[in-house]
């Protein structure tokens, strides 16, 4: 197992201490290795996404639309969403 010196604001480090203190961690390690995990999780899950919008993008074949169009119905659809 391989060791690390971190340095943290104090505000993430007071942070960090009522996390261990709340009880459901026993160590600093055990509540950072929790969030390095989700953090892969999270990391893996985004890229299977766009590995899969890609190969769902290649088996569509090739658009006769124009990348203005595309760019302005876009726009349109994250207005719509409030992005």
């Amino acid at each position: 197992m391989a060791k690390m010196t971190i340095s943290l604001p104090d505000n993430l480090a007071d942070y960090v201490a009522r996390r261990v203190a709340s009880g459901r961690y026993s160590s600093v390690s055990t509540y950072l290795t929790e969030l390095i995990l989700k953090d892969q999780d999270h990391r893996k899950l985004d890229d299977d996404e766009i590995c899969e919008i890609l190969r769902l993008a290649e088996e569509s074949g090739i658009s006769d639309r124009r990348i203005a169009d595309i760019l302005l119905e876009t726009k349109a659809k994250l207005r719509d969403i409030n992005l």
